[in-house]
């Protein structure tokens, strides 16, 4: 019988206006205070030139196979024949630089032997690829 007789106007109610002012002030408070640090980064520059000129050094390719097969720029050569082409290119270009390419299979000694030969022509930056 007393539920006849409850007024709904007796509810409590929650005003949620003064919590969201609070929310909005720390929100702004928050992304006044925080500090923005600028990426440091590469930085890079465009030339101004259209043309891009030709790299003087020419790289002197030396290909190895299991099957004795090497040749210096596309000219077939025994081993001990590398380094003989390698200071007649050295001689017409001092900046050459050497790439190797060798097979998996190659022995390890003959591939330190071509390193050697390299290095005795004075040729000082080279690398080494393998197929």
């Amino acid at each position: 019988m007393k539920s006849r007789y409850f007024n709904n106007q007796n509810q409590a109610e929650i005003n949620i206006t003064p919590m969201l002012d609070v929310v909005f002030i720390m929100l702004i408070f928050f992304i006044v205070t925080t500090s923005f640090n600028k990426e440091t980064g590469l930085a890079i520059y465009k030339s101004s030139q259209t043309k891009v000129e030709a790299h003087k050094t020419k790289n002197a390719i030396i290909k190895l196979s299991a099957q004795n097969d090497h040749s210096v720029n596309g000219v077939a050569t025994s081993l001990e024949g590398i380094e003989s082409l390698l200071a007649n290119l050295k001689a017409t270009n001092p900046e050459m630089a050497a790439q190797i390419i060798s097979s998996k299979d190659i022995k390890t000694g003959d591939l330190v032997q071509v390193i050697h030969q390299i290095k005795a022509n004075g040729i000082v930056k080279y690398s080494l690829n393998s197929y």
